[in-house]
């Protein structure tokens, strides 16, 4: 009979350990830098860039028609698209990305990107801060990484754009306990 006690007690608190927190994250913002072969900086941004956090697990989404371009080069690229989004994810390093005193916590994670039917790994470097109100622990999220046209989107064709590209995103994301 103890035992039965002692078990309906450890899964009452484990279900309400679970229930405590509620993570609201905001759409990342992103920022796309690409190069032209006359050294020309071009951007691109969406502030509707999915990213989700599931424990450890990070899985995001990017919806193509998202991207706003001013450059013509960049409009013909967008509109040349194979396919109609970018997904990625990635495990994070346990212990980096839990709530601590600490103002920043940088990592990377190695990220499986699929873009239509390629898929590639990427390496993205986080830089995480947190701060505590008494209403939630924030997490302030900053991702920069690269990759590639023609090895990672597959786009063989002469764009006028170096290969290589930049990426930025943030992000805040809260846990609340009550």
């Amino acid at each position: 009979m103890k035992r039965l006690q002692l078990t309906l007690i450890a899964t009452i608190l484990a279900v309400f350990a679970q229930a405590q927190d509620i993570v609201a994250a905001k759409p990342a913002i992103l920022e796309v830098y690409l190069m032209k072969t006359d050294v020309t900086q071009l951007v691109m941004t969406s502030r509707e860039m999915s990213v989700t956090y599931d424990g450890l697990q990070m899985n995001g989404t990017l919806d193509l028609s998202t991207l706003q371009a001013d450059d013509p080069v960049l409009v013909n690229l967008l509109d040349s698209a194979q396919a109609d989004r970018i997904t990625f994810t990635g495990v994070l390093p346990e212990g980096k990305f839990v709530f601590h005193d600490s103002m920043n916590e940088q990592f990377t994670v190695e990220t499986e990107v699929n873009y239509g039917d390629l898929e590639s790994h990427i390496v993205v470097s986080f830089d995480v801060s947190n701060r505590r109100s008494s209403i939630a622990n924030t997490f302030d999220i900053s991702c920069t990484g690269s990759l590639s046209l023609s090895a990672d989107l597959g786009i063989s064709r002469q764009t006028g754009l170096d290969d290589r590209i930049s990426f930025r995103f943030s992000q805040n994301l809260q846990t609340k306990s009550y």
